[in-house]
């Protein structure tokens, strides 16, 4: 198995357990055309798009430690939670499957676009054990947090994933990011940025970033798009996750995990929207014009809205002459052949075909 940068800086990391299939490291590149644009002199892409060829994104990263921890520990399923068009769950069965794991979620639903509905078509292939926590677009945190903790009582033999693999474990994911960026520092692929954006869902990629960043000695600030529900996704949070990683990795080791306060990151509310997964005005313009000037593929519930925050602050921050990256969540893996494939009547649950309703010749 290839060590990580986090193995390379740290190896007693090794004890970790993990399985690889990521497409390690992910490469850096100058946003030029988009920079001109936007008056920023120095903006460049972290390409997580390209982390896996089945399927690829910020979610890879964190199933590599998520699955091999369960493997170590002997299951043979694996579930987790999400909405229906959620990214975490597709990637999460996909890479199960791949590994042997029989995979399960717990689904509750967003509003329906064509994107979700492709997400779920792809998710089908993979012959899944779904169930639908309820038919409404909004369903209160707190009473989804009960139907998890029925679900999974009922089922204590499964490794459950929670929502966007933000575990103590999967964020270890964006730790090792942290310390592959610094190492494309070093190498003089990119310069240290002053800046990074990126999507905070979750928050075990805001976290994991935050944490390995100090660790890798870089001044690099985070800033965290939150494109979820404030229950959800908050400082108080990534801070705690932020501490249970330090503690498992000074359990294997790692003497040099330093604590998370709330002045090394920033965590920005102002580009949600109504709500989890409902597009935004400056969302839309980010998605074109990011198409426009680099042929960068966006979508309207994280990364559109991430790149707007970026265009909305890049004035207030005064990043016009500031070293600005984009780590780029969404995964690029064309899925036009399995969802081609997908035949949601035999392989999705009675209850979904609702949102297919005139969509598939139903």
């Amino acid at each position: 198995m290839a060590d990580t940068a986090l193995q390379r800086q740290f190896p007693s990391a090794e004890a970790l357990p993990r399985t690889a299939f990521a497409q390690l490291p992910t490469r850096v590149e100058p946003l030029k055309s988009l920079g001109a644009e936007l008056n920023l002199q120095d903006l460049w892409v972290k390409r997580d798009d390209q982390s896996g060829t089945l399927y690829g994104g910020n979610k890879v990263r964190k199933l590599e430690f998520l699955l091999g921890e369960a493997l170590a520990e002997g299951h043979d399923e694996v579930w987790t939670v999400g909405a229906i068009g959620s990214h975490h769950v597709l990637a999460t069965c996909i890479y199960a499957r791949q590994q042997g794991l029989e995979p399960g979620a717990l689904h509750f639903p967003q509003p329906v676009t064509e994107h979700v509905l492709d997400n779920l078509r792809a998710l089908s292939t993979t012959q899944p054990d779904l169930t639908l926590v309820s038919n409404r677009a909004q369903i209160p945190v707190e009473v989804l947090r009960t139907r998890i903790r029925e679900w999974l009582a009922r089922h204590p033999e499964v490794y459950y994933i929670p929502a966007g693999g933000s575990s103590a474990t999967g964020a270890l994911g964006y730790v090792n990011a942290a310390m592959e960026l610094a190492e494309q520092i070093e190498n003089g692929e990119v310069p240290e940025p002053d800046t990074i954006f990126v999507a905070a869902g979750t928050c075990g990629t805001l976290a994991g970033l935050t944490l390995g960043l100090k660790m890798a000695g870089l001044s690099t600030h985070v800033v965290g798009v939150r494109v979820v529900d404030r229950l959800i996704a908050n400082k108080p949070l990534v801070m705690r996750l932020a501490g249970k990683m330090a503690t498992r990795l000074e359990a294997c080791g790692v003497d040099s995990a330093p604590s998370v306060s709330k002045d090394d990151f920033d965590l920005i509310h102002d580009y949600f929207g109504r709500d989890y997964g409902e597009p935004t005005p400056e969302g839309q313009r980010a998605i074109r014009l990011a198409d426009q000037t680099e042929g960068l593929t966006l979508e309207p519930t994280y990364t559109g809205k991430t790149m707007a925050a970026l265009i909305g602050e890049r004035e207030d921050r005064g990043l016009r002459d500031k070293t600005v990256l984009y780590w780029h969540t969404l995964s690029g893996v064309d899925l036009s052949e399995r969802i081609a494939a997908a035949d949601v009547a035999a392989d999705l649950p009675d209850e979904y075909q609702q949102f297919f309703d005139g969509k598939d010749g139903t």
